[in-house]
């Protein structure tokens, strides 16, 4: 439906002042910081786990040395979803417009642009306790309590029961990642970087982040402080207690890949002369590793 003078008469009016346009500072685009921002060269795409080789065994004298090898485990697709959205103006109402609102409207695509990224960047996250939502794994989501490996063994990057951002939950979290093992039961060196939080957390990451100082006791030493943790408030989470201890990017498979970044356009309809602007854009987001990521629903 254009928007035309009839529905927007009230913006041609020469007596008004100002119009109010709830549109404001934009805030930098979150999702980049934290995933892994990657082209598809072709749609849809692959990736398949495989493990690494296990302990070596002893060799006894003379005997023949054990074989070993690696073993494929799942895969996860990607397959990008083309997103696009157009606003169409009269031009009668372009024509007459007085205040500039109809071009405020079409450059409004580019806001809704990119705040669908990071909606779509941030679903992984959102659906980080989903079984529904999953990796490698069929089953399993990208926090669970029974991750269980090609080697059988049954691992956990979330707590049981879920706990709210604290320090006795950053502690165990932060045990959680200093005794990962890989797909064959061998350690990992895996250091979280990043504590993510919605805004409604980011009073407590300030209180037992932000102080040597013990929380409620400034005499005893912070026990969290050397972790070195970043924290960051992620503005598109929907659930506001969930939170995660995250690895730098090379640590973690949490990714949004670009098929085709935004392609904006415009034209006039030869049988009206409405003046129409498109916007058009292709991507998708998952993960297919889970290690890297630890969280709590809270």
């Amino acid at each position: 439906m254009p928007m035309g003078r009839g529905a927007f008469s009230a913006l041609l009016t020469p007596e008004l002042r100002s119009i109010y346009e709830e549109t404001g500072k934009e805030r930098p685009l979150e999702y980049p910081v934290v995933f892994n921002v990657e082209e598809m060269d072709w749609n849809p795409q692959t990736d398949r786990q495989i493990s690494g080789l296990g302990t070596m065994p002893a060799k006894n004298e003379g005997e023949q040395f054990a074989l070993d090898e690696r073993t494929l485990g799942g895969t996860k697709t990607y397959e990008a979803t083309p997103f696009g959205l157009a606003v169409e103006v009269t031009w009668e109402m372009w024509r007459d417009d007085l205040y500039g609102p109809m071009r405020e409207f079409a450059a409004g695509l580019s806001r809704a642009s990119r705040n669908r990224q990071e909606v779509t960047a941030w679903s992984v996250l959102n659906n980080a306790f989903n079984a529904a939502f999953t990796g490698f794994t069929a089953g399993e989501s990208l926090c669970s309590t029974a991750h269980t490996g090609i080697d059988g063994v049954v691992r956990a990057n979330r707590p049981n029961p879920d706990l709210g951002l604290s320090v006795a939950g950053l502690q165990a979290s932060l045990t959680r990642f200093e005794n990962l093992t890989d797909e064959r039961g061998l350690p990992m060196l895996l250091q979280p970087s990043t504590l993510l939080i919605g805004p409604q957390n980011k009073f407590v990451a300030r209180q037992i982040l932000g102080s040597y100082g013990a929380a409620g006791n400034v005499n005893e030493i912070n026990p969290l402080i050397e972790e070195d943790l970043n924290w960051a408030v992620c503005h598109y989470f929907t659930d506001a207690d969930q939170w995660f201890l995250c690895a730098s990017k090379q640590g973690h498979d949490l990714n949004f890949l670009w098929r085709d970044r935004p392609v904006f356009g415009s034209f006039d309809d030869p049988w009206t002369k409405n003046a129409i602007f498109t916007s058009y854009q292709r991507h998708t987001s998952g993960f297919g590793a889970w290690r890297g990521v630890d969280g709590s629903s809270g």
